[in-house]
This record gives C-alpha cells, sequence and structure tokens, in this order.
C-alpha cells in the first residue's frame, strides 16, 4: 500500500513516492497499532509509523523546514478536535506554557507580579513559567484523588491535569496545562478547552508526538493573536490583525513589525505533518488508554495490596497518560525500594512528576515564589507516589505483569 506524502511540485512526484516507500518498507518496522511485548514496562513506546515518517520526509524533500502549510494545517484539525477556535502550535509544551501565560499580560488581563495559583505537584515548568512570564506562583496542595486542583478559586489559576487525571478546578480566570491529557473530559467537554487557554505537549512519550512540539488552544481572537506574536519574535506576521497593526504604525516597514517582546518557538514543518496523521490515530490511542486504566485499577484493588491507585472519577474520562499509584503508610516497604522491585522485573518507574515543587532544589530560584497553605497531600504524593508507563500499544497482559510485580514485592 502506497503511503501518502506531502504533494511536491517536483516532477516525478510518483517516482519519489515510489523510492519514499520503497524505503520505508525496506528500513522501518515502526506500526503503532503493534502491541507491545508484554515481559517488560517501558515508560513509552513509538506512537508512530512509517505514514508519519513519509510525511516529514516530504516536507524534507520539499526543502520546508520551518513552519509553513503542514503547521498551519495542522492548527485547524487540532482546534477541530478540540471544539475551539484557535490553535497555535508551538516547539515543545513549556514553550506552549510560556507563551500562553506571556500573552496574560500582553494582552492586558495581568499585570506583572499578579499571583497565579499552581498546584503544588506538577511538572518543573507548570511552575517556572508563571515566573518566567513575570507573573507571581503561588503553590497551593492538591486533591487526594484527582492528584490536581479542586473547587473555586478566587485567583487566576493553572489548573494541571496530572498525568491525564482531569481536575475540576473553577476561577475567574482559567488555564490549563492539559500538556499529558490529550482527550479527558469532564462532563462530556474536553480538558484545555474549559478556560481561556490550554496548553498540550507532543513530546514522544505523550499520546501523539510530532517529535517535540506543543500548541496552545483558546476561542479569544485577540488572546490567539497575541501568542502568536510571542512565538515569533514579536512579529506582526501571524496575525488575524496584521493589516490593522501595520497601519497603526506606518513609520515601521511591516515586514519587520514586531508589537510584543516575544521568544523564537516556532515548531518545525515537518512536526504539523507528522501531527497531521498522529491526530487522526489519537481517539484510537486514548480509547485503548483508557481501557488499560481502568483494568490495571480493578486489578490492583481486588489484590487488596497496600497500595493505592487512581480511579477515573466520575463525570471525567482519564487520559492515562501514566499509571500513579501511592503506597499506604503502613506499607511494609519505602518507596525507593518498591521501585527497585519494579525495576528489576522489567518495569521501569519514575516520581509522580516533580512530587512536590516545593521540595525541589530550583524552587528558592524561582522569583517571589511562595507556599499558601499545607502541603499535606503533595508531601505524601511526594514520599510515597511513583507512576509506572501506560501507553496505547500495552493490554491487559501489561497489567497482569504489573500486579504480579507488586505482590512479589509485598
Amino acid at each position: 500500500m502506497s503511503i501518502e506524502v506531502p504533494s511536491s511540485s517536483h516532477a516525478g512526484s510518483h517516482e519519489r513516492q515510489a523510492a519514499v516507500d520503497a524505503l520505508l518498507e525496506r528500513f522501518t518496522d515502526f506500526d503503532p497499532n503493534r502491541s507491545a511485548p508484554a515481559d517488560r514496562l517501558p515508560l513509552a513506546v513509538p506512537p508512530f509509523g512509517k505514514e508519519e515518517l513519509a510525511a516529514a520526509m516530504g516536507c524534507l524533500l520539499d526543502g520546508w523546514l520551518t513552519m509553513g502549510p503542514e503547521v498551519r494545517a495542522f492548527e485547524a484539525e487540532w482546534a477541530e478536535w478540540m471544539g475551539a477556535d484557535h490553535t497555535i502550535m508551538v516547539n515543545s509544551g513549556s514553550s506552549a506554557l510560556l507563551v500562553m501565560l506571556s500573552a496574560l499580560i500582553e494582552t492586558g488581563r495581568l499585570q506583572r507580579g499578579d499571583e497565579v495559583l499552581v498546584p503544588a505537584v506538577g511538572w518543573s515548568t507548570s511552575l517556572f513559567s508563571v515566573a518566567q512570564a513575570g507573573l507571581t506562583p503561588v503553590l497551593v496542595d492538591v486533591d487526594r484523588h484527582s492528584l490536581g486542583l479542586e473547587g473555586s478559586y478566587d485567583r487566576p489559576v493553572l489548573a494541571l491535569h496530572l498525568l491525564g487525571s482531569p481536575c475540576r478546578a473553577e476561577s475567574p480566570l482559567l488555564l490549563e496545562d492539559a500538556c499529558g491529557a490529550h482527550g479527558a473530559t469532564i462532563d462530556g467537554a474536553k480538558v484545555g478547552a474549559r478556560g481561556l487557554a490550554g496548553t498540550f505537549s507532543f513530546f514522544f512519550s505523550h499520546h501523539i508526538t510530532t517529535g517535540e512540539g506543543g500548541a496552545i488552544t483558546t476561542n479569544d481572537a485577540e488572546f490567539a493573536d497575541a501568542c502568536r506574536s510571542l512565538r515569533a519574535h514579536g512579529w506582526v506576521r501571524e496575525r488575524t490583525d496584521r493589516t490593522a497593526r501595520e497601519a497603526d504604525h506606518p513609520h515601521i516597514d511591516p515586514r519587520f513589525l514586531f508589537l510584543s517582546p516575544g521568544f523564537n518557538v516556532r515548531p518545525m514543518e515537518v512536526s504539523g505533518a507528522m501531527g497531521r496523521v498522529q491526530l487522526r490515530r489519537l481517539d484510537d490511542f486514548v480509547a485503548r488508554r483508557r481501557a488499560n486504566h481502568q483494568q490495571w485499577c480493578a486489578l490492583i484493588q481486588d489484590a487488596e495490596l497496600p497500595i493505592d491507585v487512581f480511579p477515573e472519577l466520575p463525570g471525567t474520562t482519564h487520559a492515562a497518560f501514566g499509571f500513579p499509584m501511592m503506597l499506604r503508610e503502613d506499607a511494609p516497604l519505602d518507596r525507593p525500594a518498591l521501585c527497585a522491585v519494579l525495576e528489576a522485573k522489567g518495569i521501569t518507574t519514575r516520581p509522580i512528576s516533580g512530587a512536590n515543587l516545593a521540595r525541589q532544589p530550583a524552587f528558592d530560584k524561582v522569583p517571589g515564589v511562595r507556599v499558601e497553605g499545607d502541603l499535606s497531600v503533595a508531601n505524601a504524593i511526594h514520599d510515597r507516589g511513583l507512576f509506572v508507563g501506560q501507553s496505547h500499544a500495552f493490554d491487559h497482559r501489561h497489567g497482569e505483569l504489573l500486579l504480579d510485580a507488586l505482590q512479589a514485592a509485598f
């Protein structure tokens, strides 16, 4: 079967297509629909196949490297999949956070120094990006069941849907870090589109990958334009209001008109091309991950071991980026000991993200950061929490492998 590559204006495109097909057939055996071997449990399995590689090769052979038509098409398709009006693709999920948070100041929604509530358990750049954008991060404790922020808050909130678990925070200004929560929902609505804006990551180990990559989603046209400028040097070039903005500054050559103190976090064109193919697989990938999560939770709960899992909460759909667990206080071994047992049996382990970020050495270097309230849940996660990999390529056999290893440990 021929694998479609982006169209080329060059004569001999059919010959090129045949050569690409032959090359991939000869040298690659990537198959995103193939089940992973059940004798080990890695953190991630490559989610891409020959179609993604062909799409990337098409960009290279056409000589188009930086963002272009494939990125724009992916942005439109991701926005449609999300049910959002705008998507701005960038080079990573961390860059997406930085641009989104900086756009709050650029559009006047917040002023430099304003506070943003951040969950104490999360990835490092979920915290760092707030300060890097000129805002003041305030760490607060997370919920024991969702591992995120729950309830109503009186200040801007960065709601992190940790490891694919939706959190139901509410705020007058809600931002979402959905970098590991592709397809998670709350009351039927996808996370990442519940507030002013949300962010996603397309790193290798995530639900879908563009190699490196990330995106911001929003329904606000002004906010989207601010993100487009911030993504690319503060340039006017990609904005939908470009013509009006150029008219406001007739003394500046419009080809090099800069409206904001931006960054350079543009994606590669190959990332857009890969993302378009990956997106067609995403619903199935998420469904498989969710089924694994439900089954693995049931297996471990039925075994009555001194370890807690985190089942899908009512009214939510879990995206199952990873499979978190937490030792009970009366467990006969500690987290390092359990991790050692699992690793010896071919099961890769990690802490639950950065765990309690207030206990990381970098915390004291974050400008203005402070802790508000007790962090007892974050501390418990830090001391007794871990996660193992999850993938669309896993199934019940991998869950049984995990269960056998846990039973052997206890």
